[in-house]
């Protein structure tokens, strides 16, 4: 069965820039987050970020600062890295700054209002875009036009044919982060996100999500509360989240949760033991 997601993901990810005129919002997290040194939990090779002010940076073992990363604040809270392939890296920080959510996105589609249209901020997700319609950003893919739109009860993705007919989905999301939405389709893992002033939109699809907090903020998890038979990054993410939960971040601790769930569901032994320790 044809789908408009389908049609739109491609691997051949976008270059975003923020204008800081246009942002203060954007511009004040920034400076906020200056300085911070990120721990990444159940990632693979890059376990540490840091914002100097003007590059964002790896930090290897020992606070070593390693290469820059291209960058760019797309919202308030949220940092994009170009990494060196195909993927994308999204970050995804809480209001307090106490913890992240990084993602690998290895395909990105961005919306905006229509010309002519009032922009209203989103202060409650995700009751203040009901109704709102996000139309695609035309770039040199030259993809078909797509629109986006929460009615309220379900979310709708239209994407225009050739011959000007519209193929639409409509999704039943979970709310993933604070203004983000989160759908499986056919196998695949997409987030929605939407930009705090209310006047843009994303679709990423995602390859992995995990967790990270500032450097020294916690210690790593005993030998003795891993369990055998998960991988060391999925000990690491089973550790996070029972740190979000201690935490009471419950959105943030969900999201996570599934993600290890979906990493783990062809093995039920060790699902049962994870969902056992998360209850």
């Amino acid at each position: 069965m044809k789908s408009a997601v389908l049609f739109l993901i491609l691997a051949m990810p976008l270059h975003l820039v923020i204008a800081d005129e246009e942002h203060p919002e954007v511009v004040a997290f920034a400076r906020k987050l200056k300085g911070i040194e990120w721990s990444l939990r159940g990632t693979f090779g890059l376990k540490g970020l840091e914002f100097d002010g003007k590059d964002v940076r790896e930090v290897k073992a020992g606070g070593v600062k390693g290469g820059v990363y291209e960058s760019a604040f797309v919202d308030a809270g949220v940092l994009r890295l170009n990494f060196r392939g195909a993927n994308t890296g999204w970050y995804f920080f809480s209001d307090d700054l106490r913890f992240v959510t990084p993602l690998t996105v290895s395909g990105e589609v961005a919306f905006k209002l229509p010309i002519g249209s009032h922009a209203k901020a989103v202060r409650e997700f995700p009751k203040d875009i009901t109704g709102v319609v996000f139309e695609s950003e035309p770039d040199e893919r030259q993809l078909q036009p797509a629109k986006l739109r929460w009615t309220g009860t379900h979310l709708e993705l239209a994407k225009q044919n050739k011959d000007q007919s519209w193929l639409v989905d409509k999704f039943t999301p979970v709310s993933a982060d604070r203004r983000v939405f989160e759908v499986e389709q056919n196998g695949l893992l997409i987030w929605f996100a939407f930009s705090q002033d209310g006047k843009e939109a994303w679709l990423l699809q995602l390859e992995n999500i995990f967790g990270g907090e500032p450097a020294g903020s916690v210690k790593p998890a005993a030998a003795s509360g891993t369990i055998a038979g998960l991988t060391p990054q999925q000990n690491e993410l089973l550790a996070h989240i029972e740190r979000l939960q201690a935490a009471g971040d419950r959105l943030r601790a969900a999201t996570l949760a599934r993600q290890l769930k979906r990493l783990l569901a062809k093995k039920p032994d060790l699902l049962q033991q994870v969902e056992a320790r998360l209850k």
